[in-house]
């Protein structure tokens, strides 16, 4: 950074242990373009908001059969039982806003940095996962209902919005 070669400190994550190394030897090699290089592919998938869950060996993209979604509902999958009844908190960042007691957290996918919210959290909805996801795991230990694999979830609830979440049915119904 200081000799100019990079833009930014963070820019160092974007080179390989090889690359800076050499480049400790060689002032002439230009970082700046192994970065943009090796960045590439990540810049191409910046825009994708969504991957697949199931690719098979031919590039076909597999989902589960869905349940049908009644008028006033969303179906998705059944994690853990139970019925409550809350507010809903839309969350993309762990850290983003409080999960107050008695709100159902809705998330696309959780991770051990999530787990502190449960907590307070009377249910989670989580947009992908299973039966063996982090948020799943963690909902049936600390037995809250749960329910995954609602496309779009953090889109289409809001924030404030009442819901019931009925774990053992994976259906989330508008109230």
């Amino acid at each position: 950074m200081e000799a100019g070669r990079l833009d930014v400190p963070e820019q160092v994550f974007d080179l390989t242990i090889d690359q800076l190394d050499d480049a400790l030897g060689d002032t002439s090699i230009d970082l700046r373009a192994l970065a943009e290089k090796n960045t590439q592919y990540l810049r191409r998938l910046r825009h994708v908001r969504e991957f697949p869950r199931i690719i098979d060996s031919r590039g076909r993209i597999l989902r589960p059969p869905k349940r049908k979604a009644r008028e006033g509902e969303l179906a998705g999958e059944p994690i853990s039982p139970g019925v409550v009844r809350g507010r809903i908190n839309v969350l993309h960042e762990p850290d983003e806003k409080p999960v107050l007691p008695g709100d159902i957290l809705v998330a696309r996918a959780t991770d051990p940095g999530w787990t502190p919210l449960f907590l307070n959290a009377s249910g989670i909805v989580l947009e992908i996962g299973g039966l063996l996801q982090h948020g799943a795991l963690v909902a049936r230990e600390y037995g809250k209902p749960c329910v995954a694999g609602i496309e779009h979830a953090t889109s289409v609830l809001s924030d404030g919005q009442m819901v019931e979440l009925d774990g053992a049915n994976g259906v989330v119904r508008f109230i």
